[in-house]
């Protein structure tokens, strides 16, 4: 997990801006005369970055911070990226967006979910294995973005990677490329696989940075490493419906 002080300086620049037409819903395209360029790094310490310009290890940073503007931001409270970045993006405070940490806690369970903003609403199936509802990722981020408030009013937006905007939203003006959380095909944030012919049998498993240890085994000249998948939903379903059998029946 990332914690700081202070959130990295923005810069904002200011070039031509081209192109224009009409929306298929809500304020049309407006014509600008500008365009502004927002460059945000996660974690970066403005003290050093200033000394380092200075010094001249940062010859191009130094020159966007002359002609655009360069600032401190503070940060927020708690000082965690998820927190900040949902702050950046809406203008509130943590009280308002509902994003507080990295994990958030399972009312029910009590137990850290490691959601991060979003809450997954399972597939649906008709006896058993007719797929009827797909699912859903929905966003539990509270505000709404500067770029959604820009888009609404006619503004184009180019987003890409910002923390905490996954799901993306959906503007009129513009295109979006979500950022963390957004998670891989198994529904992790990205969950890496190393294999190893020198692993021992008690450095295989788990790592505490988000990954698994696989040792490599050879057979014949063959090895045949296992890479899990998505988890299938129809077996989730079965689980979540014997375990609400199970709730029932030690509740009667």
């Amino acid at each position: 997990m990332l914690s700081r002080p202070r959130v990295c300086a923005v810069l904002v620049a200011s070039v031509a801006l081209t192109g224009c037409g009409p929306s298929s819903s809500g304020k049309p395209l407006r014509r600008a005369k500008q365009r502004v360029f927002v460059l945000g790094f996660d974690g970066m310490d403005p003290t050093l970055a200033r000394k380092w310009m200075d010094e001249g290890k940062l010859p191009n940073l130094k020159r966007l911070s002359e002609q655009g503007t360069f600032a401190k931001l503070e940060t927020t409270q708690p000082s965690e990226s998820p927190v900040a970045w949902a702050s950046f993006a809406t203008g509130v405070n943590p009280g308002k967006h509902n994003i507080y940490d990295f994990l958030k806690r399972d009312l029910q369970t009590y137990l850290p979910d490691p959601s991060m903003g979003t809450k997954i609403v399972p597939p649906s199936f008709k006896w058993g294995f007719l797929p009827v509802k797909r699912p859903e990722v929905l966003s539990t981020r509270g505000g709404t973005s500067f770029w959604k408030h820009a888009s609404d009013d006619g503004i184009k937006s180019v987003v890409l990677t910002v923390p905490m905007n996954w799901p993306p939203d959906d503007i009129d003006h513009g295109a979006i490329l979500g950022g963390l959380p957004l998670g891989d095909i198994r529904g992790t944030l990205g969950t890496f696989n190393y294999w190893a012919t020198d692993l021992s049998s008690f450095e295989e498993g788990n790592t505490e940075f988000g990954g698994y240890l696989r040792r490599l085994l050879f057979e014949a000249g063959v090895a045949q490493p296992l890479l899990k998948g998505p988890d299938n939903p129809i077996l989730k379903q079965e689980e979540r419906e014997l375990l609400a059998k199970q709730k029932a029946g030690s509740v009667s």
